[in-house]
């Protein structure tokens, strides 16, 4: 086993000074001579050299923002990307895009950020989403607060002030659902989810109060929660349509994304039913291959690229201030209506 390297992070706790203190006495920033005294005394006792490496990487760093995000094959994060990594560009900054495997801890995610010290940091996904361990996030997000600007996408954590930008995870469920009870449904499952993540209990929760508010079935078994890929999208259709007789289905799905859409319309055209005339089907996201499918996805567009270009720039409009920048704001989704939902078939009567 590799011997573990001390960052900065072990180095201010060592001194009994902040993380911010540790990065201007490295970078020759203005602290006082006991402050400094404390910090290369601690970078001495633990061995910590930065050298002429370090050196040159933090010369190089003074343009360089990071940019966490839970995956980069999803397309609504593909498409953040793409925001963020435009306005970096237009604005001459360098952009670290920093991706985990799923269950990485967010203390791995801060210690790492704090070793590299970006002039500022961007947090979209499970790093600011996850349901659990938020007292540790919070933690963790104070920390990097000391150090550098940041910017998340995602809902609030209480305690957190910084600049957040998001969609209301709930919309994209109140709209699908109102669509669909529009044209006449009242048997509507709800498929794909997680509950780790926060934005997938928010729909979830959304799913049920929506159904109760338009009079719809509420049966346990229309909710499906099998993840958040296309491979969840066909098992929760095969376990649905394996649960209930013919006459029992649902005549509508809402998938809580365009992935599990995909799979969820791949299943039921296996299973010899048309969508949408003997089941509607709604997806969130509006991924790139949405206007693609037959029949195209009805979804619920929530402007990632939009979210990820305007995070950035706030973050950079920080970053040039000097100071940090506090505020909430919460983007409008919109309902784009193709063929899946049988807006098309007109508003029907189902036995």
């Amino acid at each position: 086993m590799s011997e573990k390297h001390p960052t900065i992070v072990d180095v201010a706790a060592r001194a009994g000074v902040s993380i911010a203190t540790v990065s201007r006495a490295l970078s020759g920033g203005s602290i006082s001579a006991a402050s400094r005294r404390k910090v290369e005394e601690a970078m001495e006792e633990l061995g910590y050299r930065p050298g002429s490496i370090r050196a040159s990487q933090k010369k190089e760093a003074s343009r360089c923002i990071a940019a966490i995000l839970s995956s980069q094959t999803s397309p609504y994060y593909a498409a953040m990307c793409e925001g963020i990594t435009a306005e970096a560009a237009r604005s001459g900054y360098r952009l670290l895009v920093l991706s985990y495997p799923e269950g990485t801890g967010i203390d791995t995610m801060t210690n790492d950020l704090l070793e590299l010290q970006p002039v500022g940091a961007l947090l979209a996904g499970s790093a600011v989403e996850s349901s659990a361990g938020q007292d540790a996030i919070r933690a963790c997000l104070i920390r990097l607060q000391q150090a550098m600007p940041l910017v998340a996408i995602g809902p609030p954590i209480d305690g957190i002030e910084c600049a957040r930008l998001t969609s209301d995870p709930s919309q994209c469920i109140c709209k699908a659902m109102a669509h669909l009870t529009m044209l006449g449904h009242r048997r509507i499952a709800f498929v794909g989810g997680d509950r780790s993540a926060r934005f997938s209990v928010i729909r979830e929760n959304a799913y049920y109060e929506e159904a109760k508010r338009f009079g719809c079935a509420q049966d346990p078994s229309y909710v499906l929660l099998t993840g958040c890929n296309a491979q969840a999208g066909e098992l929760a259709v095969s376990i649905l349509l394996g649960n209930h007789q013919r006459q029992e289905y649902p005549t509508a799905l809402v998938a809580i994304n365009d992935l599990v859409a995909l799979g969820a319309l791949r299943e039921l055209q296996r299973s010899g039913l048309n969508v949408p005339r003997d089941m509607a089907l709604v997806g969130c996201d509006n991924a790139f291959f949405t206007p693609y499918l037959t029949p195209s996805l009805t979804t619920v567009d929530l402007h990632p690229y939009e979210h990820g270009r305007s995070a950035m720039a706030e973050l950079i409009m920080s970053i040039n201030a000097g100071h940090p920048i506090s505020f909430n704001q919460t983007y409008e989704s919109s309902l784009i209506v193709r063929e899946s939902c049988g807006a098309h078939l007109g508003v029907r009567t189902f036995a």
